[in-house]
């Protein structure tokens, strides 16, 4: 019976109770009234029996008012249990609609279920998911529904007296959202105690978990973080420590955390420094700077630490935040930079940059009192060639063997330095007497055998002597004077001792010159390309030609190659120098070939070059900018500069092939090259040096050595050219060898463009 039923029974039941009193009384008026004036006497015996009937009347009536009061009462009381119902009903709706918590109720029995606030959670109306199970299953993400399914099923069974599960589920917009449902069997089936109905509630709390999965993930960076964390509470407790604290000083957790911060070893040994940290942090709240602590095993190190001071929300009670770093590695990065900073790495010598700060300040004290100093420059002598034939880790060992024997010998030097790859400079207190005696020991010393890789190596040097103050006063000048006297001892084979001189002085000036006036050319076109033939042994036609670069010096005339192209080498202008001359040799080539004359060009390529990594990008251009085919493209590549960096160079003339280019090996047989590496090179033409060709007044083991090239080089499926071709006998003997091309003065000097074209229509 339900509560407004209740309230209109019992004013039904007032409403009578309220009426009956006064129809009893007038009931009672009337009876008395017909008892009066019916009879003209009235005998006691009427009106005792009058007064007899009228007093259940009159009882009953008071009765009855009594009943009717507590009616009224209870009347009451029940409008004001109502009224309070209602306003607790109104309470909770207001606040369930403030919590978006939905309630549920679902029948198993119809698998229907009813949902409040259901748009709002899943995005759709009621009915488009009528049933529990068989609609909402397919929304539940697959990774959430066996464990909801089984949470379900513990309480339907009656395992669990609760039903409780987060899950995600799939809203109608598409998106994931998390739900929390909790709910409860509330009927079962007397007989088999079979669910029949549950009821429950279910929120939202995507907001809540994205939340939760931002706190994990902060917390993971935070106990991943290379940097050491603790946490101490306002009763000097450490309530927290990440990993990096326990990888840092040894200490486990255990040994940690719940302990008063001031027993802790790793604290305790540091206590007064940590009692100013914290009477810092009372009037600024944070601290930086570095001390140094001991892990577990006692092993000190440097810490870099920041601690903060921080009040949490609910007491405002200060908590104590310490941020640490282990500077060990940073140290030893430090004083390794340090050391690189002055000295070399592979030999333990003074760098460059050391050796002019030394040189500095050794010749201010010179200066001032007036002692004589000089300045030792010198390089180990084909060392490149060692490098190349023993490999660099060989070559590195040679080089630190080599500076402890230079080491041995200057002992009274002021600095030693590597200053280069396989060049070293030495400063001593001394005039050039001296240092001569000192370089002789070195030159002596360098010469005993040095054992690589089960291979022993005797070294010479070439050194240059420059001395203060008798050949200059600053320092630059001292360098590059010795500078020059090493290198006029290398223009010589190397082996020697040099001091400088006048004949340096006057040498040294005029390449100077001749390298400005080469940079001028440069810049202004001055650099030519002649180009010398080369004959088909086969058909006696010319179809090939080398490119050669001339210079015409405006006061001194032609300059040999011999002159220009090592002096472009030493000062760098390598690059540019092969790049212009690879420019018109393309342009003059494509110009040929839409004339309709076929000819191939060969192009000489320097180790720069190859080395810079531009040269197939350089190449593609002018390929595409002349509209020349690649075929009609040669680039010519000597043993040494293959061998500089052999696997390199191997995967650049790959890529080069790829093109269409085709690659020569020039001056084969003058270099260290290896033959296991000469069959990976990707060539095409291998060119035999002029020295191996049999001449009037050779010997018969020159044309053997020349057969044998030629047959390595078919072997290797390339063509064969003879360069340096002068005499008619060396030709037929090359036609009877079987060589391809001969190139040489027999046939023609390299000549112009415009005279190259002429010797091509006189073969027409």
């Amino acid at each position: 019976m339900t509560e407004d039923t209740r309230t209109q029974q019992a004013g039904n039941t007032t409403l009578i109770l309220r009426y009956y009193p006064a129809t009893a009384l007038l009931a009672l008026v009337m009876l008395w009234f017909i008892f009066f004036y019916t009879n003209s006497t009235v005998s006691p015996l009427q009106i005792a029996l009058t007064i007899f009937f009228s007093l259940p009347l009159v009882g009953g009536s008071y009765f009855l008012y009594k009943q009717q009061q507590k009616l009224q009462e209870e009347v009451l009381k029940h409008k004001k249990t109502h009224s309070e119902l209602l306003n607790q009903r109104q309470k909770i709706s207001q606040a369930m609609e403030a919590s978006k918590l939905g309630l549920w109720e679902w029948d198993l029995e119809t698998d229907s279920i009813y949902h409040s606030h259901f748009h709002d959670i899943f995005g759709y109306e009621e009915h488009e998911i009528p049933h529990f199970m068989g609609h909402l299953q397919p929304l539940v993400h697959p990774d959430d529904y066996p464990r909801l399914r089984q949470e379900i099923i513990n309480s339907l069974k009656g395992n669990s007296p609760h039903f409780q599960c987060r899950f995600r589920i799939r809203h109608k917009s598409g998106q994931w959202r998390w739900l929390k449902d909790h709910g409860e069997v509330v009927e079962r089936n007397s007989i088999t105690g079979t669910a029949k109905k549950m009821l429950g509630t279910r929120r939202d709390i995507t907001a809540e978990q994205e939340k939760d999965d931002h706190l994990q993930l902060a917390w993971k960076a935070f106990e991943s973080s290379s940097e050491a964390t603790y946490i101490i509470d306002p009763d000097s407790q450490v309530i927290f420590i990440n990993q990096a604290f326990v990888d840092i000083t040894g200490y486990s957790r255990q040994d940690i955390l719940d302990k008063d911060f001031w027993s802790i070893p790793c604290f305790s040994e540091a206590k007064d420094f940590y009692e100013k940290i914290s009477r810092n942090l009372k009037g600024e709240g944070r601290w930086e700077g570095e001390l140094v602590q001991k892990r577990s095993n006692g092993e000190s190190y440097h810490q870099w630490l920041r601690v903060l001071r921080v009040r949490n929300s609910f007491q405002q009670k200060p908590y104590t935040i310490g941020i640490f770093s282990d500077m060990t590695q940073s140290r030893q990065v430090e004083a390794r930079l340090n050391y690189l900073a002055e000295y070399d790495e592979l030999t333990g010598l003074a760098n460059r940059g050391q050796f002019y700060d030394r040189m500095h300040q050794t010749l201010a004290l010179a200066r001032l009192h007036k002692q004589d100093l000089a300045l030792i420059v010198f390089d180990i002598d084909r060392f490149k060639a060692y490098n190349n034939s023993l490999g660099h880790h060989a070559g590195d060992q040679l080089l630190k063997l080599a500076a402890e024997r230079i080491s041995k010998v200057l002992t009274s030097a002021v600095v030693i330095s590597r200053t280069g790859g396989n060049e070293f400079a030495a400063l001593i207190k001394g005039n050039e007497q001296q240092a001569l005696l000192l370089s002789e020991e070195l030159q002596e010393q360098m010469h005993l055998p040095f054992n690589i890789d089960r291979q022993e190596l005797r070294l010479t040097l070439s050194v240059g002597v420059s001395c203060y103050p008798g050949h200059s006063h600053e320092l630059q000048v001292l360098l590059n004077q010795a500078d020059q006297a090493r290198l006029s001892c290398k223009a010589l084979s190397g082996n020697r001792i040099q001091v400088y001189n006048d004949t340096i002085r006057q040498s040294s000036l005029e390449l100077l010159r001749l390298e400005q006036d080469l940079r001028k050319a440069l810049e202004t076109g001055g650099i030519e390309v002649h180009f010398q033939p080369k004959l088909d042994l086969k058909t006696n036609t010319i179809t090939a030609a080398e490119a050669l670069a001339r210079w015409h010096h405006p006061d001194q005339g032609f300059i040999s190659p011999a002159v220009f192209i090592p002096l472009a080498e030493r000062t760098g202008l390598i690059e540019t120098l092969g790049l212009q001359v690879l420019d018109q040799s393309c342009k003059q080539a494509a110009s040929w070939y839409h004339q309709g004359i076929k000819i191939q060009v060969a192009v000489n390529i320097a180790a720069q070059q190859l080395d810079s990594g531009l040269l197939l990008q350089q190449v593609n251009e002018l390929l595409d900018k002349y509209e020349l085919p690649a075929r009609m493209l040669e680039l010519e590549l000597t043993e040494s500069t293959l061998m500089e960096d052999a696997e390199a160079a191997i995967i650049e003339m790959q890529n080069l092939r790829n093109r269409g280019v085709s690659l020569a090996i020039d001056d084969f047989g003058t270099g260290y090259s290896s033959l296991s590496y000469l069959q990976r090179f990707p060539l095409d033409i291998l060119k035999i040096d002029r020295s191996f060709l049999m001449t009037d007044q050779g010997n018969k083991n020159q044309g053997t050595l020349t057969k044998a090239i030629i047959a390595l080089g078919h072997g290797l499926g390339m063509r064969v050219v003879a360069e340096g071709v002068e005499e008619q006998q060396q030709l037929e003997e090359l036609k009877l060898l079987g060589c391809d091309f001969a190139q040489g003065f027999i046939i023609s000097r390299p000549v112009p463009a415009a005279k190259f074209t002429e010797l091509l229509e006189q073969q027409l």
